[in-house]
């Protein structure tokens, strides 16, 4: 009898065991699917705490839910086959700087954060970007050396820096892109100026 009990204790706890193992292996490939995403939605999280003022609560939905992340339902990304491609937050009087944070957006086509009161330095990790396509940073507070590595982007198309403060060391080949990117805007400017009041201050608050 007691041989009879001790061998369906053994069976109970080698289908826990196993169960457990399953529970684990489901775990690790729900991570490993989801990984690329979560650390894009924890880069982004990295760049909101920057942020030190956001009049509008433009990113107020930027938030861990229940545990999980999903940049790609948050206000100002876009995405495309589960990656952040598009960063879009112009025009919202934010006020903050940038960090290293964006070397994690690997993925990233568009930075738009034109007219808001973002200042410092662009960070380095910006210009290794690879498939960065625009990146508008009009009328904001940016200052100091512009990142060395934008001269190997061969993908930029257009960059928009008009209205920040002294930007230097620009590289032969940015330089041009940056006139051409400078004419748009002066395009621009004559129907958008009318519109879209200045976020531009003189910095932090």
């Amino acid at each position: 009898m007691y041989g009879l009990w001790g061998f369906e204790r053994l069976k109970l706890k080698m289908m826990v065991v196993m169960l457990l193992m399953l529970v684990l292996s489901l775990f690790e490939q729900n991570m490993s699917f989801s990984s690329p995403l979560n650390s894009e939605g924890l880069a982004l999280l990295r760049f909101k705490q920057r942020v030190v003022s956001d009049p509008f609560s433009a990113l107020s939905n930027w938030k861990e839910i229940d545990g999980e992340i999903d940049p790609c339902s948050w206000f100002g990304v876009e995405c495309s086959d589960e990656k952040v491609v598009i960063l879009n937050l112009k025009d919202l009087c934010l006020v903050g700087n940038l960090g290293p944070e964006f070397g994690k957006l690997e993925n990233l086509k568009s930075i738009i954060l034109r007219n808001n009161s973002f200042s410092g330095s662009i960070p380095q990790e910006i210009g290794e970007l690879k498939e960065l396509e625009l990146l508008d940073l009009g009328f904001n507070n940016f200052s100091g050396p512009f990142p060395s590595d934008f001269g190997n982007n061969l993908s930029l198309t257009t960059l928009l820096l008009d209205n920040n403060e002294f930007l230097g060391n620009l590289a032969p080949e940015i330089y041009e892109v940056k006139m051409l990117s400078e004419f748009q805007v002066d395009e621009n400017r004559l129907t958008d100026a009318a519109t879209i009041p200045s976020c531009k201050t003189s910095g932090f608050p």
